[in-house]
C-alpha cells in the first residue's frame, strides 16, 4: 500500500495586508449617517427652489437650514472617513455625532407643537424631521453593534504604484517589458519569454505561487418566512485549498452547480468569502475592502461565461471596455480609445469595432470583446469562466488558441473553468476536480488523465465521448443525484454516489469521517479519498461491466 501524508497548501509570503472590509454592522452604520447628511441636503434644494419661486417664508428658511445643514453634513461625512482608521476615538466620534442628532432631533419633534400654532405646520414639520430622526436612531445602534471592529488598528489604503500593476498607459505587451526594471529586480516572479513552440506554455519555475487559496469557504443564507429569518445555508464552497503559480494554467472541472463558478468570482473578490484566505503575489485579499482591491483589478480579472448577458446592449464597444480604464482613472478619452483599439487588435478584431454595440457582432467575436474588456488594464491574472461553453465547436477552437497566444505573449496566469474535459487536456498544466464546494483531486494533467485515483474523477474521464464515432467508449455511470448544496452529506460528501464505496461493501468509514486532501505517489498529485489505494485499473473495468443496462441505455440516449 502507498504511504501517503496529508498535503497541505503551503504557507504563502505576505508582505502587504490589506484594509479588511468592515462588518455589517459598520457599512449600515456608515450608510445611515451619510443618509442623514444627503437627507438634509434634499432639504437644502427644496428650501433653494421654494426661494427661486417666491414660495412665502422659503428665503428665511434658506437661511436657517443652510446654518444647520451644511455643518451637519461636512461632520457627518468626516466622521464616516475618520471610522475607517478603527480607532476608539473614531468609534466614539461615530456614536456621539450619530446621538447628538437623535436628541436634538428628538427634542424638536416633542416640544414643534408648543412652539408652533398651526396643526398642519406642526405635523408636517415633525414629519419631516422624523425620518433624520429615525436614521440617527438605527446608525447608533449599528455603531455600537461593532465595536468589536474598532480595535485601534492602524492601516493605511492600497496606493496603485504599491500593487504591482503595469502603468494605466502602458502599452498591451508582456510585463517584462511593461514594467519598469526597478519592479521587475523587485519582483520574485520568473516572466516566461515569448516564443513560438508549445514549450512557451510550460510553467516557468518560480519560488511563490502567484495565487495561494487555504480553507476558502462561500455560504449563502437561505431566508424564509414572514420574518425573513435564516433557515438554512448554502454551503456554496466549502472548504478550497490550492495554489497557482506564475505563467500557469489552473482548471477547475466538475458538475453544474459544484460551486466553480463561486469559487472564480470569490477568488478575484466579486464576490466576499465566508472564511478561509486567499494571497495574490503576497497580498492578503480576503473580504478586503474595495478601496483596496481597486488598484490590484488591474492584475486580476474575469472573462464571463455569457457572451451575450455579459455586455451591456445600450453601450458601444468602447465604452464596454473603456469603463474599467475609467474607473482605474485614465480620464483622457482619446488614450482611452487608443488602448481599446489595441485590445481589440489584440483579439483578432477590427479598430473600427469600437464605434459599434454588441448586436451587431456574432457569438464568437463578442466572447472576444469580452476577452479584450479583460486584457485592457493589462492583468497578469485572468479567471476564465467557461469562456467557450456558449460556443459552436469551431469557434470554440479560435477563442482557446486566442487564450493560449495571449498566455504566451503577455505572460498570462489563468484560472480555467470548465466542464469539457478534453478542453482542460488541451488547455491546462494542472487540473482541480470540484464535488460539491469541495476539491476531490488536484494533478498535472498528465497524472490526472493516466492515472485518476479518486471514483469521481474516473467516472467524469469515462464521460468524455470519443473523436471516432465507430468507437464505443464504455460509461461509469453514477446512481442518483448530486446532493444539494444545502444538505451536504456527512463524511465524504461522494459517498452517497460511490461506486468504489458499493464494490468495498459500502463501508462506515466513508459516511463519518471526512477525507483530507493527501499526497498520493508522485509530488503534486492530491487526493481526498480513503480508499484511493484500492482504485485499480481491473475494479474501473469490473465496475463498468456490471453496470445495469438500463443506466447505460439512458445515458446513450441522452
Amino acid at each position: 500500500m502507498t504511504t501517503t501524508v496529508t498535503a497541505p497548501v503551503a504557507e504563502p509570503e505576505v508582505h502587504r495586508r490589506l484594509r479588511r472590509r468592515p462588518p455589517a454592522h459598520i457599512r449600515n452604520g456608515r450608510a445611515l449617517l451619510l443618509g442623514i447628511g444627503g437627507y438634509g441636503l434634499i432639504g437644502l434644494f427644496a428650501m433653494v427652489l421654494g426661494t427661486l419661486i417666491g414660495a412665502k417664508g422659503a428665503f428665511n428658511g434658506l437661511i436657517l437650514v443652510a446654518v444647520v445643514v451644511l455643518p451637519v453634513v461636512v461632520i457627518t461625512w468626516g466622521v464616516v472617513r475618520l471610522t475607517k482608521r478603527r480607532t476608539t476615538l473614531s468609534w466614539l466620534l461615530a456614536i456621539a455625532v450619530a446621538g447628538v442628532i437623535m436628541v436634538v432631533l428628538g427634542y424638536l419633534i416633542v416640544t414643534m407643537g408648543s412652539r408652533m400654532a398651526d396643526p398642519n405646520a406642526t405635523f408636517f414639520g415633525q414629519l419631516m424631521l422624523l425620518m433624520p430622526f429615525v436614521l440617527a436612531l438605527f446608525s447608533t445602534w449599528n455603531f455600537g453593534r461593532g465595536r468589536a471592529w474598532f480595535d485601534g488598528t492602524v492601516e493605511r489604503q492600497l496606493r496603485p504604484e504599491e500593487s504591482g500593476a503595469r502603468p494605466i498607459d502602458a502599452p498591451l505587451t508582456s510585463r517584462e517589458a511593461a514594467l519598469p526594471a526597478s519592479a521587475l529586480a523587485a519582483s520574485s516572479v520568473e516572466i516566461v519569454p515569448a516564443a513560438t513552440s508549445m514549450s512557451a506554455y510550460v510553467t516557468a519555475p518560480a519560488t511563490q505561487p502567484l495565487l495561494t487559496v487555504q480553507g476558502l469557504k462561500k455560504h449563502f443564507p437561505i431566508y424564509g418566512g414572514m420574518l425573513r429569518r435564516q433557515v438554512g445555508t448554502v454551503y456554496a464552497v466549502d472548504g478550497v485549498d490550492f495554489e497557482i503559480m506564475p505563467g500557469e494554467t489552473f482548471s477547475l472541472v466538475g458538475e453544474s452547480g459544484c460551486g466553480k463558478t463561486t469559487l472564480g468570482r470569490t477568488v478575484i473578490q466579486l464576490t466576499p468569502s465566508t472564511d478561509g484566505r486567499v494571497v495574490f503575489d503576497g497580498y492578503e485579499l480576503a473580504d478586503v475592502d474595495p478601496d483596496d482591491m481597486r488598484p490590484l483589478r488591474r492584475r486580476m480579472q474575469i472573462i464571463f461565461q455569457d457572451p451575450f448577458g455579459s455586455l451591456n446592449p445600450r453601450m458601444p464597444v468602447s465604452d464596454l471596455i473603456g469603463e474599467g480604464l475609467l474607473s482605474q482613472g485614465l480620464s483622457d478619452r482619446r488614450a482611452r480609445d487608443k488602448r481599446v483599439e489595441d485590445a481589440l487588435e489584440l483579439v483578432g478584431l477590427r479598430r473600427e469595432y469600437s464605434r459599434r454595440y454588441p448586436h451587431e457582432f456574432s457569438g464568437g467575436q463578442r466572447q472576444r470583446i469580452g476577452v479584450a474588456r479583460a486584457l485592457a488594464l493589462g492583468p497578469d491574472f485572468i479567471v476564465a469562466d467557461e469562456p467557450v461553453s456558449a460556443l459552436d465547436v469551431s469557434i470554440q477552437s479560435q477563442v482557446l488558441n486566442l487564450l493560449l497566444d495571449l498566455k504566451r505573449d503577455l505572460n498570462l496566469t489563468y484560472l480555467f473553468i470548465s466542464h469539457n474535459l478534453s478542453v482542460v487536456q488541451y488547455f491546462s498544466d494542472r487540473v482541480g476536480v470540484m464535488y460539491l464546494g469541495k476539491i476531490v483531486e488536484i494533478g498535472t494533467v498528465e497524472q490526472l488523465y493516466a492515472d485518476p485515483r479518486h471514483p469521481y474523477t474516473v467516472a467524469l474521464l469515462s464521460a468524455i465521448p470519443e473523436a471516432d464515432p465507430r468507437r464505443r467508449r464504455k460509461r461509469l455511470v453514477l446512481k442518483g443525484d448530486v446532493p444539494s448544496p444545502a444538505a451536504p452529506p456527512s463524511g465524504c460528501r461522494f459517498h452517497t454516489r460511490c461506486w468504489l464505496r458499493e464494490r468495498m461493501g459500502n463501508p462506515e468509514r466513508c459516511s463519518t469521517e471526512e477525507p483530507v486532501l493527501r499526497v498520493y505517489g508522485q509530488e503534486g498529485h492530491r487526493v481526498a479519498c480513503h480508499f484511493s489505494e484500492d482504485l485499480t485499473k481491473e475494479t474501473v473495468s469490473t465496475a463498468v461491466a456490471e453496470a445495469p443496462a438500463v443506466a447505460l441505455a439512458a445515458v446513450e440516449d441522452e
